[in-house]
């Protein structure tokens, strides 16, 4: 088992508790080595098509990167500008 502290962004929680789903800006989870984040974020309740920006210890990453070492996981939702 590894360790993951998962960091959720601003709009990210937004969305989320807009949904009826609040989280918790960080929160700690044990996960087996070798998940891929999608199965992360869907165990979490959270859609991977929310999640257009993912950092694996500052490296972005795909989502269906695997989790090999304890690691922090920054999840971004979508961005909006102009």
């Amino acid at each position: 088992m590894i360790t993951l502290t998962l960091k959720i962004s601003e709009s990210l929680l937004s969305i989320l508790k807009d949904m009826g789903c609040p989280k918790q800006e960080t929160c700690r989870l044990r996960v087996k080595k070798h998940t891929p984040v999608r199965q992360v974020l869907l165990k979490q309740g959270i859609s991977p098509l929310l999640v257009p920006m993912i950092f694996l210890d500052n490296r972005k990453i795909s989502v269906d990167t695997p989790l090999e070492t304890d690691s922090v996981l920054t999840l971004h939702g979508p961005l909006a500008g102009g």
